[in-house]
């Protein structure tokens, strides 16, 4: 930021910008400490300690305020690469979180990941998970609205609505599809039992398959319906234009997206549901 200020005679914002990266830095610390206190147990302790709800909430509360608000940015800004944004900050949250609460970040991967059964996450977990996501989209579609009332955008409207030409259920349609195709690769490379070979505890390229799941459906169906995939991110561009009209229509088609994924994860994933066999 200084770099850039003295290379055009300037000072003062390089150092208003410092400041703010350093807060930045400052918040991550205080946050990290909030989800992650295992960190400051001893390595036996550490090795026992298992993430309480308030803790998961944390995580889920966080990295779904992060999606959010970066798709709400992309939207007030009117930026050409949403779906791209948007699924970068998904698989940066994933890895960052996933070993704390799972990194669902979605109401519709919850639900698939509870209907897909396993006792991978318990009925008031799941709760839990879906009432913080929900808090938090408002919460980051409301300061997006701030950014959009000082932006270049103004005058323009970014409200949840179907595409141009498109009715409800034909972008309702478009959001189930692609909801359905998160939640299913969610199951298959974040839920399953990990070959007796690998070493870590998911396959390395996790986030990136999940996150990719954004970039597709963002790209394919963005003129149709927006491509949100999550009814937390709906909730979220409806609070920005504080137009809920069609929220509940786009989170229903979105839920069962992510039930349809879980009756298809049954049906692909049998081995799922045996017993593990013994070495």
């Amino acid at each position: 930021a200084l770099g850039v200020d003295i290379k055009h005679f300037g000072f003062g914002w390089g150092i208003v910008w410092g400041l703010a990266e350093l807060s930045g830095a400052v918040l991550a610390v205080a946050l990290y400490r909030l989800v992650r206190p295992d960190e400051a147990l001893s390595e036996a302790d550490a090795q026992r300690y298992t993430a309480l709800l308030p803790t998961k909430c944390a995580s889920e509360f966080l990295g779904t305020f992060m999606l959010v608000l970066t798709v709400g940015l992309n939207v007030v800004m009117a930026s050409p690469a949403t779906a791209w944004s948007a699924a970068a900050a998904l698989m940066s949250m994933i890895y960052a979180l996933g070993s704390v609460s799972g990194a669902h970040f979605n109401p519709a991967v919850t639900l698939a990941i509870v209907a897909s059964g396993r006792n991978k996450c318990s009925a008031k977990d799941a709760f839990a998970y879906t009432l913080t996501q929900m808090i938090a989209g408002v919460l980051a579609g409301l300061l997006c609205a701030s950014f959009h009332a000082a932006g270049p955008n103004a005058a323009k409207t970014f409200a949840l609505v179907p595409g141009a030409k498109y009715d409800a259920c034909g972008a309702g349609l478009c959001e189930m599809f692609f909801t359905f195709v998160l939640g299913y690769v969610v199951l298959s490379v974040a839920t399953t039992r990990d070959p007796p070979q690998q070493q870590s505890e998911h396959p390395f390229h996790f986030a990136l398959a999940i996150a990719s799941c954004v970039t597709a459906g963002g790209n394919a169906i963005g003129a149709a319906s927006g491509g949100e995939l999550n009814p937390a991110v709906a909730i979220g561009v409806a609070a920005q234009d504080l137009s809920f009209g069609f929220f509940l229509v786009f989170a229903l088609w979105e839920l069962a997206g992510g039930m349809l994924a879980a009756i298809a994860f049954r049906v692909t994933h049998r081995v799922e549901f045996s017993e593990p066999e013994k070495v």
